[in-house]
Order: C-alpha cells, then structure tokens, then sequence
C-alpha cells in the first residue's frame, strides 16, 4: 500500500494580487502578469515589444540608441497597463544588454528615476540559475542541462530533480552573433566553437535531456512542431529525440533566409537568429550527448518567481498544487479526492511514481464537468485539460490524463482525436480503468467525502469484487451494476493487455 499523498492548501508567504514582471532583455522587453505568487502562477496577460536594446552592441559596447527610445516607450506603456490591472507587486529585472552596455547602467539608473522603479540587474551566472529555476518551476524531476538562448547570451545549468550544478553564461546571444559574423556562417560557427570551448563541464557525463528556453529556440520547436505534423499545439514540454532533432537544425544552419522564411511554422522576425540558433543547439546536443530535447516555456521570469518562494513551498509538485487549488476554487473537496485516490489502490497497484502523481491529479479534477450538459461532459473534460494551463505534465501525460476524464464521464470511447497518437502502449487502459473506477465511486458516494471507505475492491486471482459494508448495501441498483461491470472489463484489459 503506498503512502496516502496528502493534498496540503497552505496560505501563500505573499499578500493575495496580481504579480507582475517586466523583463528587459536584449532582444525585447516583455509584460508578463501572474494571477498570484504561488507554486504554479498562472500568466493572464502577456505582451512583449521587440526593442533590441542590444543590438549592435558586441562591436559598439552601447545599447542600440533606437532600442532605447522603443525601451521608454515601452515601459510607460506597460507600467501605466500595470496599474489599470491592479497589480499588488511589481519586479522589473534587466539582463545581457543592460549588464553588459557601458551605458546600461546609467540607463536603467534613468528608467529607475523617471518611473519610481527599482531595476534588478541579473548577473549571468544568477540568470543561468534562474532559467534553470524556470524549468524546475514547471517540470517534474527535469534532469539534464538546461539552456536559455537570449539576444545577448547563453546560458548553460546543470540540473537534478530541481537542484543546480555546475553553471555558466556565455556570450552566445542572437543578436550578438549576428553582429559578431557579420552574416558569414563559417565564421559564426567559429565563434561559437570558440566560446564552447571554455567550458570544462558539459562533456563531463552524458545528459538525459537537455531543455531549450529563449525565443529562438522556440522558434526552431514551432518549425519542427509544423514540419512533423504534430498533433498538439502546445510548446511547453515539447519532446523530441535528440539525433533526430541534430538532423533538423543542421539542415536548418544550412539554409538561406529566404529559403528559411518559406518554411512551414517560420517567424519572419526570427529569421536571421535562426542560424544561429541552430549551430548552438547542434553544439550543445552533441557536446552534452543528450538523448531528448525538451522545450520550455518557462524560463528567467518564472525563475525569478520560484526563487522567491519558501522551501516548503518550492519543494511543492506544481501540478498536484495547481489541481487541488482548480478543485478549491470549483467547490470541490479535496478530502473527497484523497480518498478516491486510496480507495482505488488496489485496481492499479503495479503502477509507477510518474502515474500515481497522474492519478492524484486526476481524482482532484474528477469533477470538474459536472456543471456541463451530460451530453457533453466526456467531450468536454477532455478538452478542456488537454488545453489547459497545467504544467508539470509532458505532452503524453496530458492526453493521458485527458482520456481518463473522457472516461469518468463516458465509459465507451468512439473519438479519433489527433492527439490520442501521443500515447503508449498501457495508457489507454489505465485511463479508461481509472476513469471509470472514478464513476462508480460518484454513484456510490455522490463525491461526498467520508462515504468511500465503507466500500472497497477486492481482487482474488484476478477476479474484482466490491466490498460493501454496513448501510453502503443500500446504495445497491441497477446503475451500481452496470458502473461495476465497467470497471471489471477495464480491470480486466488493464491487468491482461493484448
């Protein structure tokens, strides 16, 4: 029997409101508004103006004179925007172009004047920290080397479970390679070899993943997402082999612009980093011998908020948080869904770490369509987690998570969603067997907790029974039955598949 994951609602170390982050960076600055400082924020409102603060900056030392007027324009903008939503805290944080300028200094002390602003300058090791923060904000367990690609530079963590190793910031940003090689790519491969080399610790081990932050990064995921015909649209947690990924962006670094622009899924603007891009992420997976590559949309900013949070609350999974608040915030009990998840131990006793957090998630949501049409409570449970600003979750996990709310509401399954195509052998069994158990136990109890534990399964050589005690007897009927037979079919398929 394995210990029963308490679901924990703590009050929060920060006063209740809308948090909000300017970032300044090199390439753009960016207004991204959280609905509150917690474990899983959640972005409502997000928007960035493209400044290029630092180009030009690697062959003039100066932030870009135009960057600078679009840069005041910009924070007035997003300043005036934070107050008509209300925001209680307010970060503003610079990092590349304004570390590096020899004016960058003087103008954040300008922007701090004009404003009434504070302007935390992140050094490059602290940012390479807080990327890595980013991908522990919003990953389970992530494992590997984490990498974000700015306008100004890269930077490079190791990362275990969340806990940061060796670490580095390289000056390899997009816009810094393209002044630096001036558009000749035998020479930007030089200067990123060059800057490759003065790390000792990348090859030291084999890395399990290696996860991708930065626009351009991005940008290359959507393209591959498109070129491969991808079934979901969502790039947080995209996952691809690694050799085959090596494959697409060696191709990428060969092509012309024009040829680039005509790809399926390319950002014009994106264009010339492109290559760029591509030639670091070729350095890196092979360098680090990565098996996967794993795109984040989490990175500096969600960092800077994890950090700040306390160890307790860090140590949270973010996404049994974020489903416990979902519950809390639809009126649900999650008593009720501590106790579904122990009262159907015996159904899935062989499954593992991964799927027993999946499970939890899963009975905290379990209700969440109760409020829509009965016809369309399967269809819509579905959707509306697979579309759903939950992280913590790879794109498998998703579908998988998704097709057992299907099955909490429905137990025949006749869709053909592209997205079933991201699951495995096991998972459409183990979605339909905890769907399902999920049903039965609404009927039994009526999701009111303290009724579940007068019930329980029973499994004799592979025969399930259902336990009844005292007054439960009377809960006894036709809808009962079926619901019970449902689950026994399930079982069955589940514990003996073909």
């Amino acid at each position: 029997m394995p210990d029963n994951i308490q679901i924990e609602l703590t009050d929060q170390p920060f006063r209740d409101g809308r948090i909000g982050i300017i970032d300044i960076g090199s390439n753009s600055i960016r207004l991204v508004v959280y609905d509150q400082q917690k474990r899983s924020p959640v972005p409502i409102y997000n928007e960035k103006v493209m400044c290029a603060l630092g180009k030009g900056l690697a062959t003039s030392g100066m932030l870009n004179p135009e960057g600078v007027d679009l840069a005041r324009g910009a924070l007035k903008r997003f300043l005036a925007l934070g107050r008509n939503m209300e925001i209680t805290s307010l970060h503003v944080m610079a990092t590349a172009a304004i570390r590096d300028a020899k004016d960058g200094a003087a103008f954040a002390q300008q922007i701090e004047q004009a404003y009434e602003i504070n302007i935390d300058i992140i050094p490059g090791k602290k940012e390479a920290k807080l990327g890595a923060y980013g991908v522990s904000a919003s990953m389970y367990k992530p494992q590997g080397i984490t990498g974000d690609l700015g306008g100004g530079s890269l930077e490079l963590v190791k990362i275990n479970d969340g806990h940061i190793g060796d670490h580095a910031s390289l000056l390899l940003g997009s816009l810094r390679m393209i002044d630096e090689s001036k558009g000749d790519r035998t020479g930007l491969r030089r200067i990123i070899e060059k800057r490759f080399d003065e790390l000792t610790w990348l090859e030291d081990q084999k890395a399990e993943n290696f996860y991708a932050i930065g626009g351009s990064f991005r940008a290359l995921a959507k393209m591959h997402m498109a070129a491969s015909d991808y079934p979901l649209h969502i790039l947080h947690e995209y996952r691809v082999d690694a050799r085959a990924f090596l494959t697409f962006v060696r191709e990428i670094a060969r092509l012309s612009p024009e040829k680039l622009e005509k790809l399926p899924g390319s950002a014009p603007k994106r264009v010339p980093a492109l290559p760029g891009a591509a030639i670091v992420l070729e350095h890196i997976l092979t360098r680090s011998r990565a098996d996967n590559i794993v795109f984040s949309a989490s990175g500096i900013r969600e960092g800077y908020l994890y950090e700040k949070l306390s160890p307790y609350v860090r140590n949270m999974d973010g996404l049994i948080a974020s489903c416990s608040e979902f519950a809390v915030k639809g009126g649900r009990s999650t008593s009720y869904a501590n106790e579904l998840y122990t009262w159907m131990f015996p159904l899935v006793a062989q499954e593992n770490d991964r799927e027993r957090r999946l499970r939890l998630a899963f009975c905290l949501l379990s209700d969440i369509a109760l409020h829509i049409h009965p016809e369309y409570r399967a269809e819509w449970a579905y959707h509306r987690v697979l579309f759903s600003a939950l992280t913590g979750l790879s794109h498998r996990e998703r579908v998988k998570l998704s097709l057992a709310l299907y099955h909490r509401y429905q137990f025949k399954f006749k869709e053909s969603w592209p997205s079933l195509s991201l699951l495995k052998k096991g998972d459409a069994e183990w979605a339909k067997l905890v769907g399902s158990a999920a049903n039965l136990a609404y009927h039994l109890s009526g999701s009111v907790a303290g009724n579940l534990h007068k019930s329980s399964f029973l499994v004799d050589k592979d025969l399930l029974s259902l336990q009844l005690a005292g007054n439960m007897q009377d809960v006894l009927g036709d809808a009962i039955k079926r619901r019970l037979d449902g689950v026994r079919e399930a079982y069955d398929n589940y514990a003996h598949p073909v």
